[in-house]
């Protein structure tokens, strides 16, 4: 009786252990299974379609409108400076005086040669009247006459020439106050009081760098030419100009001119737009990123620009197909900007892309999708507001 139970209690035991080893057996298998194809835990948005602005981007830098090298017009030591370095001047301004002495001189000498010859032709008019009348009288010879009228036109033609002198010598002399031909901002101050500069020096005395408006200058690929010509030619083209500094706004600015040659080694269009800088936001040499709008393109297909990935063979994304793998997608862009990126080709309206975790993906992967707040790009701007 003991031995039958005690058999029978070994029966059992084996009978756990083998079901137990079982067990452990499918475990380490579906664990197994697990392992040879995990999912990757991936968020994902929908492509949507929206009127989207044309949008060029570019990269340009701020300059002066217009810039002047203030040079002098006569020669003579600089006497007095009205500016200093970095100062707003507006037109007229003075900005510099030169010693005026000598000028004033030869003036005074042109005018007294003037009153000299003024004084020479009223006697030569009355030596014209008499000899007029001596030969009415038959007295004086037409000779003698013709010789009068020679010396009268002889000295109106001095004293024609002394005023044509005195007014360069005027004009000299005001060569010697310098001022600002237009409103701007002074640069460094190259040439100081007790200098002595010649007329047309090569070297300026200061630089003066228009300040308001600022034109912006930038280029945009070839193939973009045709459509800016076509909307410039209906309305002046508007655009946004942005810099990098921390707290500089945008800046409209609108197309102001576009260059007549393409330039064949980038292949590219220099254009040239105008802003106003009352606030003086911009600068001249300041790299800034332009925006210039073209047209609303109806019914876009767009993304957000963090799934777009860069690849040996170009630009792709990853697409999530209904068995949960992904696609390595091969797509064209028309435009992308920081947010979103428009698509020419490549992707369909509804496919699912991935946003985020691309780095752990390779084509056919299994992955575990969780949507981005982004799909709906309305609902995200309301949330965004709240």
């Amino acid at each position: 009786m003991e031995i039958s139970l005690f058999r029978s209690h070994f029966f059992a035991l084996v009978i756990l252990f083998g079901s137990f080893l079982a067990s452990c057996s499918k475990g380490e298998e579906a664990g197994k299974k697990k392992m040879d194809n995990p999912s990757t835990p991936v968020t994902t948005v929908a492509v949507v379609q929206k009127n989207i602005p044309l949008i060029i981007h570019a990269v340009g830098n701020a300059e002066s409108c217009r810039t002047v090298a203030i040079k002098a017009q006569v020669d003579g030591e600089i006497t007095r400076a009205y500016v200093t370095d970095g100062q707003e001047v507006r037109e007229k301004d003075p900005l510099f005086d030169l010693d005026d002495r000598r000028y004033r001189h030869r003036l005074a000498q042109l005018r007294a040669n003037l009153d000299k010859d003024l004084a020479q032709l009223e006697q030569a008019h009355s030596k014209e009247r008499r000899q007029t009348l001596l030969n009415k009288e038959k007295i004086a010879s037409e000779e003698n006459l013709a010789s009068m009228v020679a010396n009268r036109k002889m000295a109106e033609a001095s004293v024609a020439a002394d005023r044509a002198a005195i007014a360069e010598g005027e004009l000299q002399l005001g060569f010697t106050r310098i001022s600002a031909p237009i409103a701007g901002m002074t640069g460094r101050i190259l040439m100081q009081p007790g200098n002595v500069v010649k007329a047309n020096d090569t070297a300026p005395l200061v630089v003066i760098n228009q300040m308001d408006p600022m034109c912006i200058s930038f280029s945009v690929a070839e193939h973009h030419l045709a459509s800016i010509r076509d909307n410039h030619a209906q309305a002046p083209l508007t655009l946004q100009v942005t810099s990098d500094r921390e707290g500089i706004a945008p800046v409209p600015a609108t197309l102001l001119s576009i260059d007549n040659a393409i330039d064949r080694q980038t292949a590219s269009i220099r254009l040239k737009a105008q802003a106003d800088n009352g606030k003086r936001r911009l600068w001249p040499g300041l790299f800034v990123s332009v925006e210039l709008k073209l047209f609303d393109r109806p019914n876009a297909l767009v993304i957000p620009a963090q799934a777009v990935q860069t690849g040996t063979k170009g630009i792709f994304v990853y697409v999530v197909k209904p068995d949960a793998t992904v696609e390595q997608r091969s797509i064209t862009l028309a435009q992308e900007s920081k947010e979103e990126a428009v698509i020419d080709t490549g992707l369909n309206l509804g496919e699912m892309v991935v946003t985020v975790g691309q780095w752990r993906l390779k084509p056919g992967a299994k992955v575990e999708t969780a949507k981005s707040k982004e799909t709906d790009p309305e609902k995200k701007g309301q949330g965004d507001k709240k």
